[in-house]
Order: structure tokens, then C-alpha cells, then sequence
């Protein structure tokens, strides 16, 4: 080999240190503290509504909350996993997910469509914009969480890892912000239960990419 070739070659490896390997119990450990404080936010700061309190858990409380709990730790983890890149890995379990809770606000759609139940006073109040904006604020605990996690890995689609951090970051708001929200129908928990999820992933989208680039 050229000497000159070699003394290239050492110049560019010269500064490299070896990586350490991301734990992926570690990522989901700092994963779930986010979420317990973030409930624990909404206890202190909000309260929990009286039902609740009391140990009472209406149905559509338990399903609607039961899905957007499953889907934030289905993409947490899936962003986790993306944290160490591997070949092949592909990582759309999460979609079925995804899926699934998309029956929520396709049931209310369907509901008010058909006249099951009657339409609400005014298409969006006070409370359905506390909702918004409570489950995309308090989703940020996690998202800085699953950032923080990306930029010490190497994500091969910071688009895609982006997009899922939105995801689980506004599923894991909404789902804390649930336990003080009063209203249970499937119009709102169907619609803006889901509208914080959506806005998150659009903003985690456009721009956690930019974060963690490499």
C-alpha cells in the first residue's frame, strides 16, 4: 500500500474512539420515568378527575387511553430500537398499532355522521382546545427524552424517527391529560384526544430530524 495512502488512512481514524452500545432497557427505563412524571404533572397541577379519584373507570375511559398508551410505548420503543442502527431492521410493528387506534376518531366520525348521537353545541370549545394544547405540551418530557436518546445513537431515518418521536410524545401527553379531562363521548375523546397525537407527529416530523442528524 502507498505510504501516503496509509498516513491518510491513520489521519482519519487517528481521533476515533469507539461508540458505546445503547441499552435499550436503559432508553426504555428513562422512557417510563418521562411518563410517570408527566402524570405525575397532571396529578399535582391539574388534579385527577372525581371518578377517578374514586376509583370508578368508565369504559370508553379505559379502551380510548388503553390504545394511546400502547401506541406512545410501541414508537418509544421502536425509536429506541432505531437508536442502534441494524441491517434489515425495518421497524413498522408499530403501524398495527397505529391502526388500531385509528378506530377512535373513525368511530366518532361514523357516530356523528349517521346521527347516532346528537352533534355537539359548537364544533370546538374551550375544552376541546385545552385538550390540544395540554397533551402536545405535556408530551414534550418525552419527546426531549427520546431526542436526547436519538442524537446519542445513529438514526439511519431521522425522518421517520422524528415522525414517531411526535407520535409517542402526544399519545403519552393525551394519555396523562386524560386522567383530569371531564368529557367522555366518543366525539371528543375520538377527535381531540387524537388532534394532539397528529400535531405532535407533524412537529416531531418537521423537526426533530434537524436534531438528531449525523
Amino acid at each position: 500500500m502507498d505510504p501516503d495512502t496509509d498516513t491518510l488512512i491513520a489521519s482519519l481514524v487517528d481521533d476515533l474512539r469507539p461508540a458505546r452500545v445503547l441499552r435499550r432497557r436503559y432508553g426504555l427505563g428513562l422512557t417510563a420515568a418521562a411518563a410517570a412524571a408527566t402524570l405525575a404533572i397532571v396529578a399535582v397541577i391539574f388534579g385527577f378527575r372525581g371518578d377517578i379519584s374514586a376509583g370508578h373507570f368508565e369504559t370508553l375511559f379505559l379502551i380510548a387511553n388503553g390504545l394511546f398508551l400502547i401506541l406512545g410505548v410501541a414508537c418509544a420503543a421502536t425509536v429506541i430500537a432505531m437508536g442502534n442502527p441494524q441491517v434489515g431492521s425495518r421497524h413498522f410493528g408499530w403501524r398495527w398499532v397505529a391502526a388500531a387506534t385509528c378506530l377512535l376518531p373513525l368511530s366518532a366520525i361514523i357516530i356523528l355522521v349517521s346521527g347516532t348521537e346528537a352533534p355537539p353545541g359548537s364544533l370546538i370549545s374551550v375544552h376541546e382546545m385545552d385538550c390540544i394544547f395540554a397533551g402536545v405540551g405535556l408530551g414534550l418530557l418525552t419527546a426531549v427524552v427520546l431526542v436526547f436518546w436519538l442524537r446519542r445513537g445513529a438514526p439511519t431515518s431521522p425522518e421517520r424517527a422524528g415522525l414517531l418521536v411526535g407520535v409517542a410524545s402526544g399519545c403519552i401527553g393525551i394519555f396523562a391529560f386524560a386522567f383530569h379531562c371531564s368529557s367522555n363521548t366518543i366525539y371528543h375523546v375520538g377527535l381531540w384526544h387524537s388532534a394532539p397525537v397528529i400535531i405532535s407527529a407533524l412537529l416531531g416530523r418537521v423537526l426533530v430530524p434537524r436534531l438528531v442528524r449525523w
